[in-house]
């Protein structure tokens, strides 16, 4: 009933409804509910049935600034403290559109590491502060130049033969960070969530391109079909995810159609495309490894020729010794 009322628009059918696509989705909301009943007294909404029914508000108010949204939703909260009608305010997005707004100057409860929260100024409108978080790339690569991505380019690979570790999202304003060390990548987890904004047509201010894109990039590193991605994401208890497959979309390989996580696939292609750091990466590479495997091999060689060196001195301090002794036993 719940994901009913978040999706009034997406024709959601009760008869083709699956509790595992949205496991993850449940998990989510459960968490927020807890989180909403720890801090009860600092909301406006106390359930989260009422938080949600704010977002149905929010879809005809998406070019207001927030200063205007306080004002006209505070008649309906009478007496209500605005720091906390705008806590639920950004709760339901939180929860409508998995953007994780959420304002230092109102914040309560805990900031995970990689995570980004956002803040939402009073002359922004909702429109505003999500066309700033979803900006295009401003990509410096030559945008004339075609790249196209390898096949093997996939989130697998990226942690079994990289060293990559996935960190799951709830929100899509966190997906595809990466820390400074390029050891952790932050995946958004809610693919349905995507698909279900996509059938719900103008009623998501997220505009489609960006919701297109953001599925382009789990297909990209998601591939349905590749035996290590499921591998993956069985071990990372995401196999949900995995069975919903493509969603209607094509795995694209071009890195010009990634307008939005340009710079981020960018950098994954980078990390993927370097010489193999470790004799298990290079064993283990599915990438044309001729150039790479002569550089180990020159370094094996030359390895090799530093530890002869003293075992050569060894053998001739003995030769001579042995000669010496030999002109002895003569003498």
């Amino acid at each position: 009933e719940l994901v009913a009322r978040i999706w009034p628009d997406s024709q959601l059918s009760l008869a083709r409804f699956d509790e595992r696509t949205y496991a993850d989705l449940f998990r989510y909301l459960k968490y927020s509910e807890s989180q909403l009943r720890q801090y009860r007294q600092r909301f406006a909404c106390e359930t989260l049935e009422s938080t949600v029914e704010i977002g149905g508000l929010l879809k005809h108010k998406v070019a207001e600034p927030l200063s205007a949204v306080l004002q006209n939703l505070s008649s309906q909260y009478l007496g209500g403290d605005p720091k906390a009608l705008q806590r639920s305010i950004e709760l339901s997005i939180r929860l409508w559109l998995t953007i994780n707004v959420k304002s230092p100057s109102v914040a309560v409860g805990p900031t995970f590491p990689f995570e980004d929260p956002l803040e939402w100024t009073p002359p922004m409108s909702l429109a505003s502060l999500i066309e700033t978080r979803f900006g295009k790339s401003d990509f410096s690569g030559d945008s004339k130049v075609r790249v196209r991505l390898e096949g093997s380019f996939t989130a697998a690979y990226l942690v079994n033969i990289c060293g990559m570790q996935i960190q799951w999202t709830d929100y899509l304003s966190d997906h595809l960070r990466h820390d400074a060390s390029g050891r952790n990548l932050v995946v958004y987890r809610h693919k349905i969530c995507l698909v279900n904004h996509l059938k719900s047509g103008d009623a998501c201010p997220i505009p489609r391109d960006i919701l297109t894109e953001a599925l382009d990039t789990l297909n990209l590193l998601f591939p349905f079909g590749d035996a290590p991605t499921k591998q993956l994401l069985l071990k990372e208890n995401q196999l949900p995810f995995y069975q919903l497959g493509g969603c209607g979309r094509a795995r694209d390989l071009e890195l010009s159609s990634y307008e939005y996580w340009r710079e981020e696939v960018d950098g994954l292609l980078k990390s993927f495309r370097s010489p193999p750091k470790s004799w298990k990466q290079l064993a283990t590479d599915r990438r044309d490894l001729k150039e790479y495997a002569t550089f180990w091999i020159a370094v094996m060689v030359a390895v090799l020729t530093i530890v002869s060196i003293p075992c050569n001195i060894i053998q001739a301090t003995y030769s001579v010794k042995a000669y010496r002794v030999s002109l002895a036993q003569v003498n």
